[in-house]
């Protein structure tokens, strides 16, 4: 009679031990992070402005973390090759991601991709942003953006430009002005860093969209010739150069963003730490003017605010992708 009752108490002994040792797993204390060196991934060459502003991040990582960072760029398909990287990497902290805008319109964009450009990445902050810039060389004779979109108007198709690769922000923002503006130009897409700027400077292309951090030097040089920035407002470190919006299309607006994502499942606390070293770093007034200097602006937001945004931005472009039949052209 007595050895049903036995194995009862040695089958509830089992499921208190099982649970005391759950519990003592769920409150174990984090294992440490970092214990090694973390890389942070991009989608396009060195020396661009993502590049630029992903090393600005590593930098910190000696004095916030106790580790170095090391940037590494994957140039390709508008920076979807960098994605797909961070995408299927371990969720440990130790690959992160300096996504930049055109991330939101590679769904529309690309129908086969092998990642979800939302669900998969877990946002950390998004960083900066600065408007896009529409930028004229030598090779070009239009003085303004009225003149240049007369002269589209006469040669449809005749006149090139240059972008940071075919699906990158600065190139979606040039196929919206096309479509809007009733014209048509002929892409030529370089892959990212300083490519395009070289490429307008020396007159290889007439004109380049571009993002206005990457030619600040080479404008107020006089090199080039900055006929607008498709901001809403103008930018306060460039007051003299107009709109988009106040010259021949009213209402654009579309501008560059970056930020810092991992992968999905990225956890929480890393998550923080993360954050909180955005947060930080965009507080020193150093930096503050570094990203002036590069026409960017600082945008520390929570993690949540990052993700929300991800999901409304990857939304609007989908739809402007497919409402302008934008199809990516071959590389």
């Amino acid at each position: 009679m007595t050895l049903p009752v036995f194995r009862h108490v040695l089958t509830a002994g089992a499921l208190l031990l099982a649970a005391a040792s759950a519990l003592a797993q769920a409150t174990a204390p984090a294992a440490p992070w970092p214990t090694k060196p973390v890389r942070i991934i991009h989608g396009f060459t060195s020396g661009g402005p993502v590049d630029n502003l992903a090393r600005l991040l590593a930098a910190q990582f000696p004095e916030a973390f106790g580790q170095q960072a090391i940037v590494e760029g994957k140039p390709g398909a508008g920076g979807t090759i960098g994605a797909n990287y961070v995408a299927k990497a371990e969720p440990d902290g130790y690959t992160l991601f300096l996504m930049a805008s055109g991330h939101s319109a590679a769904p529309g964009l690309y129908k086969s991709l092998p990642f979800d450009a939302v669900s998969d990445f877990t946002m950390v902050s998004m960083v900066a942003r600065s408007p896009f810039a529409i930028i004229a060389g030598p090779g070009s004779t239009a003085g303004s953006l009225q003149e240049l979109v007369a002269a589209a108007k006469a040669q449809p198709g005749k006149i090139d430009y240059g972008s940071g690769g075919t699906g990158s922000g600065m190139h979606l923002a040039a196929v919206l002005f096309q479509a809007r503006a009733g014209v048509q130009f002929t892409h030529v897409p370089y892959k990212g860093g300083s490519a395009p700027a070289l490429a307008v400077m020396s007159g290889e292309v007439p004109i380049i969209f571009t993002s206005l951090a990457g030619m600040s030097s080479q404008i107020e040089s006089g090199k080039v010739r900055p006929l607008a920035v498709t901001s809403r407002t103008r930018f306060p470190g460039f007051p003299d150069i107009p709109t988009v919006a106040e010259t021949v299309l009213p209402d654009f607006d579309v501008s560059a963003w970056y930020a810092l994502a991992g992968p999905k499942n990225l956890p929480p606390a890393i998550v923080a730490r993360l954050n909180q070293m955005v947060q930080a770093t965009l507080r020193r007034p150093e930096i503050v003017q570094n990203l002036k200097l590069q026409a960017a602006e600082p945008w520390p937001t929570s993690a949540r605010e990052a993700q929300a945004f991800l999901a409304t931005d990857v939304a609007r472009w989908t739809q402007v992708v497919k409402d302008e039949n934008i199809s990516p052209p071959p590389n």
